[in-house]
């Protein structure tokens, strides 16, 4: 069990850059610690011996080029790091970045690092499951945790240990149960010498926070509720419950549209935009329907919007229902924890887990014994992300579940969130289980009447993503080491079930033996496919366009799928034979469960890889993805009109659906969104569309300019200009400003332009892609002001900069589709068969839309102002530019020269 705590070094480095391969240590930070105390410290600054500090990292440590121009190298100083650690354990937050990047500059110099290493990072997961984010920078902040400033290395080192210490005395006084079950975990791993050593035999079972979720014992009675009109008026029942509520005209009308549609039936089409109180709109007339006894599901693309509902919007309506509003989220299925699958791995982690999931499993598991919904969701110290593998183990899935014979029926998360979703009359749902949902003929959700969509712009994509099939090596692989792990790595599901087979049952065992075999026969099957395909595209010029594929993948690249799909006949042959031959078999009832559920995972993947490689069917696109590389291809076939599914599975039997939004109109007209969603040729049903005025006018607090003298985009030298402009301009701005970009290779281009003259300035320049994780540049942006951040991509939506965080928006190019783009090739072959102008009727509007959604990054409030740069000059120069400027009411100036944009952004 757990004792004092040992002595330990803890380290720090800053480095140029996060790659081991190129980037070298500039920084190295000691820092000695005995009886939890520190006692010494070394820090010794580092001079890379070719690689020059970004000004990024620059900005970033305070560490500059003239201070490490006169340190010595590592190798100078190797041999001083390497006597003050000694052969003590090395402790690192974050440890497989540090300990690795050490490891790897001592072994350089020839001096070997073979030292136990903890990560304060997972003791502190496992210790403060509350915190937002397991940060270095939170962590001293929540646990007051004295550092004299962030991003140096001694300091760094020193608040590293310290947590580490406070970490480790906080989980000795965890309940006793789940300190054992640490230390089985922890069993023949580093952590082994700071838990000690696990008690033998089987775990016994925890005092779990999870209860059994009952049903309410009868229907709620359905009830009349006012009409939306006696909420939003002047003097309102909103004013009751809803702090500061004032009446709008356009919120009420926006309200009796979702009102009229929900009890007349039909479909509709609402455009509002940002700050109109929309969501509250749609709720009130959804829970009024709900309370009068129909379902309705709210429907959302993003979290944040789904929180904002269930924790803040409905609580505030609520009490004026009396009781009768009964609503709740529901998650897939598999954001739930399958208790029993916990247990199973708890007690025989060393085939069960990998080495690499220990950690994440101790920090997990803290969470599993005390929650009391088992909603993944809940836990700040896990990410499903990083850890999808490990998830898997642990998520509730119809394929393996043991129903009423599991012994964890009654605490089942899986089960408890189902009936609560049964018992509600308001459910809270996200894009993508609703679209799993419909792929899957209705056979997630309970039944329903009514939906209303809030962030509709998103569902033609993510329709595109979910009625799609896709397949690609590493989702073979990431089930099948589930069942056999890599040659040489001990361990896995088949293994764990072939321990427990009697010995003297000589045919099963063989069978487990040829199981693993035919297994991995599959795996180098698909692998052997995949490097036929790259070989062959290795051999032509192939450009991105020209990875469309129609006639199957045997007659367009010579690479035969006979093999593949006759080694996973062979190996679902054999499983089905094994699990006959232990059915029945004492204590493998969970564990077989989980073996024919990674087989069915299996058997779906063959049927969408046998889909995928005879290709050939109308309607659909087929491409691939990273062809050259066996190991990241992807093959995809995605529905060129999703819509028409839409159509075919969801309109016609739907009382009433509503898809709402901020941006869904182009130019005012939402037939084109109407089209993509299948709406516009509904014999019945006609949509109802409708796009509402602005509640507070922009161009008062936006002013727009628009450059004319830049050559035109298509040209090869308008990369080159846009970059001078952006040297010229972007560095002398006092207020924070966003670039946003169409691609990455040009904002990289501007980045490497930019990059030197805010190091001169000593400004701060964040770039996507380049600096660091998205989440991280975004909070750093916000806290910063004469920032500049470049992105593309995922900065064009769903990211709010309010006040002063973002004052100047930069907008390069207008944002195209793609055409070397599968899918959007293949829309624009299908337009041109119909006849139609593919620029104007799909486009444009695409463009459209896309540059409304950058544009909302900068006014998010009615209190928001900044200003807009435009630098593509088809905006003013080609006759479709007005389309375009209409976003703004045509209000824009116009740029002749540098020296305007100077002017306009000062």
């Amino acid at each position: 069990m757990m004792e004092k705590i040992p002595a330990f070094v803890a380290v720090d480095l800053e480095t140029t850059g996060l790659e081991f391969e190129k980037d070298e240590i500039i920084e190295v930070a000691l820092v000695r610690f005995e009886n939890g105390a520190p006692v010494e410290n070394v820090d010794y600054l580092v001079r890379p011996s070719s690689a020059k500090l970004r000004p990024f990292i620059e900005s970033l440590t305070g560490i500059s080029n003239a201070d490490v121009a006169g340190a010595e190298e590592f190798a100078g100083i190797a041999g001083k790091v390497s006597a003050f650690i000694g052969d003590m354990p090395l402790v690192a937050h974050n440890a497989a970045f540090d300990s690795r990047f050490l490891k790897s500059a001592m072994e350089k110099v020839g001096i070997p690092l073979d030292n136990p290493v903890w990560d304060s990072l997972t003791l502190s997961r496992i210790a403060y499951q509350d915190v937002p984010n397991h940060r270095l920078d939170t962590l001293t902040q929540v646990l007051n945790i004295e550092r004299s400033r962030a991003h140096r290395a001694l300091p760094d080192a020193d608040a590293c240990g310290k947590l580490f210490v406070m970490a480790y005395e906080k989980i000795r006084a965890l309940d006793p149960w789940l300190v054992g079950a640490l230390t089985r975990i922890a069993a023949h791993t580093d952590w082994e010498k700071l838990f000690g050593t696990a008690p033998e035999g089987e775990l016994a079972e925890p005092a779990l926070a999870l209860r059994a979720g009952d049903a309410p014992a009868g229907a709620v009675v359905a009830s009349k509720a006012p009409r939306v009109d006696a909420f939003f008026k002047e003097g309102g029942l909103l004013l009751k419950t809803v702090e500061n509520f004032k009446a709008r005209p356009n919120q009420q009308e926006f309200a009796s549209c979702v009102e009229r549609n929900l009890y007349k039936g039909g479909i509709c089409v609402l455009e509002a935009p940002t700050g109109s109180g929309k969501s509250l709109a749609y709720l009130v007339a959804a829970a009024n329907k709900a309370v009068a006894g129909e379902r309705v599901v709210l429907s959302t693309a993003t979290h944040a919007l789904q929180e904002q509902l269930i924790g803040h919007d409905i609580p505030q309506i609520a009490p004026l229902y009396d009781g009768k509003l009964k609503a709740c989220v529901l998650k897939g299925r598999d954001n739930y924890l399958c208790v029993r699958k916990l247990m199973e791995i708890l007690n025989a982690p060393s085939t069960l887990l990998s080495a690499e999931e220990r950690d994440s499993f101790m920090a997990l598991l803290p969470w599993a014994v005390t929650t009391g919904k088992g909603d993944i969701g809940e836990c700040n110290s896990f990410s499903c992300a990083r850890n999808r593998v490990l998830w898997s183990k642990l998520a509730s899935t119809a394929a393996s579940c043991l129903g009423e014979k599991c012994k964890y029926h009654a605490v089942c998360p899986a089960l408890r969130a189902k009936r609560e979703a049964v018992a509600s009359n308001l459910l809270l749902v996200n894009h993508s289980l609703f679209l799993a949902d419909l792929a899957l003929d209705f056979a997630l959700l309970p039944a329903y009447e009514h939906v209303v969509f809030d962030e509709a712009h998103r569902l033609p994509e993510l329709s595109n993503q979910s009625f799609g099939r896709h397949v690609s090596f590493f989702r073979f692989r990431n089930v099948a080491k589930t069942l056999v792990p890599p040659k040489g790595v001990p361990g896995g599901l088949l293994a764990e079930i072939e321990k427990r087979i009697p010995a003297e049952n000589d045919a099963a065992h063989a069978e487990c033996t040829q199981l693993a075999a035919d297994i991995g026969e599959a795996e180098k099957a698909l692998h052997r496919f995949f490097m036929k395909i790259g070989k062959k595209l290795s051999k032509q010029k192939v450009g991105k366009g020209e990875l469309i594929y129609r006639n199957g993948i045997a007659a367009d690249f010579e690479a035969d799928p006979k093999n593949v799909l006759d080694q996973f006949e062979l190996a679902k042959s054999r499983a089905n034979s094994l699990a006959e031959m232990l059915a029945g078999v004492t204590g493998l009832d969970g564990l077989l469960r989980d073996f024919s559920g990674r087989m069915e995972e299996l058997s779906r993947f063959a049927s969408d890889f046998e889909f995928l490689v005879k290709a050939g069917r109308d309607g659909w696109v087929f491409y691939m993805e990273e062809p050259f590389n066996p190991h990241t291809i992807k093959i995809h076939a995605v529905p060129l009109r999703s819509g028409d599914i839409w159509k075919e599975k969801f309109y016609p039997w739907v009382k009433s659906a509503t898809f709402t939004s901020a941006t869904l109109a182009v130019q005012g007209d939402l037939s084109y969104y109407a089209g993509r969603m299948g709406m516009s040729e509904l014999e019945t049903k006609r949509p109802f569309l409708k796009a509402f005025g602005e509640v507070f006018a922009s161009d008062e607090r936006r002013t727009v300019q628009v450059a004319r003298y830049l050559p035109k985009p298509s040209t090869p030298e308008f990369g080159d200009a846009l970059n001078e402009t952006l040297v010229q301009v972007l560095p002398d701005v006092e207020e924070n400003t966003m670039v946003l970009f169409t691609s990455i290779s040009a904002m990289m281009k501007a980045q490497a332009a930019l990059a030197p003259v805010f190091a001169a300035k000593g400004k701060l320049l964040l770039c996507q892609h380049v600096d660091g994780a998205l989440d991280g540049l975004i909070a750093m942006f916000r806290k910063s002001r004469g920032a500049c951040l470049l992105g593309c991509q995922s900065l064009w939506e769903g990211v709010d900069f309010p006040g002063d965080a973002l004052k100047l928006l930069v907008v390069t190019k207008l944002p195209f589709p793609n055409p070397s783009d599968p899918l959007v090739a293949g829309i624009s072959a299908d337009l041109k068969a119909k006849g139609e102008n593919v620029f104007k009727s799909y486009y444009i509007p695409e463009a459209y839309m896309e540059l409304r959604q950058g544009l909302g990054r900068l006014l998010r409030t009615e209190n928001d102002s900044g200003k807009v740069l435009i630098l593509d000059n088809r905006v003013v120069t080609e006759a479709y530019g007005k389309t375009f400027a209409r976003i703004w009411n045509m209000k824009h100036v116009t740029a002749n020269s540098v020296d305007d944009v100077k002017k306009f952004v000062s």
